[in-house]
């Protein structure tokens, strides 16, 4: 009986772990299949546009005209940042057109003018800004280049040069040691010591 019951208890979790395995298998499939199912009319559009069957759908929207605003209304103006600060002074430009381009702007106009001017002038400081540092880095390349050149065209020391060089750096060494060898001597070897005094 115990052999029976022991038996019965290791299978329980073995079952429940190909239970749960099972389930995730069929949801992971399920979830598979209802991606693809809602993908494949797109699939199938951009199939037929690689292969040339289907001509691209151009969505070519008019601009619309112009229209009154209410008291509390403002233009909706976008806005697309450019990729470099020139294209983004550009297109402040354009947005500050567009906001005095009525006849007769609104003070929403004039605020909207006045933010995109503002927007102008601190876009164009950081122009200038990255110029004088870009024209600072050119000019400490162009030092440093200047110096390796100065370097590189330093000529080197010939054989016999060299050689008094280090002569002269063996005889400077042999005097400051014999010297102060002499000192030492005169010394009796002992280091000097500093002395104190005591003030009462």
């Amino acid at each position: 009986m115990n052999a029976v019951m022991t038996q019965a208890i290791a299978s329980d979790p073995i079952q429940r772990y190909d239970a749960s395995r099972r389930r995730n298998a069929e949801s992971a499939y399920n979830r598979n299949v209802q991606y693809n199912g809602q993908n494949q009319k797109t699939v199938e559009n951009l199939e037929a546009l690689l292969i040339g069957k289907k001509e691209p759908e151009i969505d070519q929207s008019k601009r619309p005209e112009p229209r009154q605003l209410g008291a509390g209304q403002m233009k909706q103006i976008a806005l697309l940042i450019g990729t470099t600060l020139e294209e983004t002074i550009a297109s402040w430009k354009d947005v500050r057109a567009e906001a005095i381009s009525e006849p007769e702007p609104t003070t929403a106009d004039y605020n909207l003018a006045a933010t995109a001017s503002a927007k102008i002038m601190r876009t164009e400081a950081q122009i200038i800004l990255h110029n004088r540092a870009q024209s600072e880095i050119d000019i400490t390349s162009a030092r440093e280049e200047a110096d390796t050149a100065k370097m590189a065209s330093k000529e080197l020391p010939s054989d016999l040069e060299r050689e008094i060089l280090i002569t002269q750096r063996r005889y400077e060494k042999a005097i400051s040691s014999y010297s102060f060898q002499v000192l030492m001597k005169q010394k009796g070897f002992e280091i000097d010591r500093p002395s104190f005094y005591k003030i009462a």
